[in-house]
């Protein structure tokens, strides 16, 4: 126990958020401040934007969202609703917000995201099944350079799993922090994990990106029965 504590693992949780429990405010899990699946979202929101630096932060890294704007939250005591006002900048200025239920899965991950990193309150090791859930290649991509920014600056250590390669070209593996691995089942049957370098292009070839170094079969990861 004094070991696991000590690697940090006392509190390791694997995420996987889910687009009806992301919508649902009104849940809220045993699992504190956020749950597994996204139960918790709104009330660490509320703590987070107690902190204006850090409410302000979620918003602009919001922005990589192209109609994003803004989002305000409201918790109404006497009905007892809970929502997230979200202001869409293509939208007619004078229009209300629209809420939570109603705006579209990558939003609610890219808020699950960020709100899980950036919280002091979260755990400092964790993990993230299938991090290109509901999201586009290019935001794939896009969204890894922006958590290793925060993993760097709020110190937290993450696990990701994927089978998207988009994902893989958001990875700088000239930085020994960010590490690439390929599990595997050897013909055993036991579970293997094979660390990946930066393919190194041949003489006058241009680089290959990750992504097509994988769908090319260069790095592992792909059935080689079919």
């Amino acid at each position: 126990k004094e070991r696991i504590k000590m690697l940090g693992l006392d509190n390791f949780l694997i995420y996987s958020p889910e687009n009806y429990i992301l919508r649902a405010f009104e849940q809220e899990g045993q699992i504190q401040p956020l749950g597994i699946n996204g139960a918790g979202l709104f009330k660490l929101l509320k703590v987070l934007s107690i902190d204006k630096e850090k409410i302000n932060e979620i918003k602009q890294r919001l922005k990589i969202i192209g109609w994003f704007e803004n989002f305000e939250i409201a918790d109404d005591s006497q009905t007892l609703e809970k929502s997230l006002q979200i202001k869409d900048r293509y939208l007619d200025p004078n229009k209300d917000y629209f809420n939570q239920k109603s705006s579209n899965e990558g939003f609610l991950f890219l808020l699950f995201y960020f709100c899980l990193f950036i919280s002091e309150d979260t755990p400092k090791f964790f993990a993230i099944d299938n991090i290109d859930a509901s999201l586009n290649p290019k935001l794939c991509s896009k969204l890894i350079i922006e958590l290793v920014d925060l993993a760097k600056k709020y110190d937290k250590q993450v696990i990701f799993t994927t089978h998207n390669p988009a994902i893989l070209d958001g990875l700088n593996l000239d930085d020994d922090e960010q590490r690439l691995f390929v599990i595997y089942r050897n013909k055993l049957g036991h579970t293997k994990a094979k660390r990946i370098f930066k393919p190194e292009p041949l003489e006058g070839q241009e680089p290959v990106k990750l992504s097509e170094a994988f769908l090319r079969g260069y790095i592992g990861g792909l059935p080689k029965n079919f």
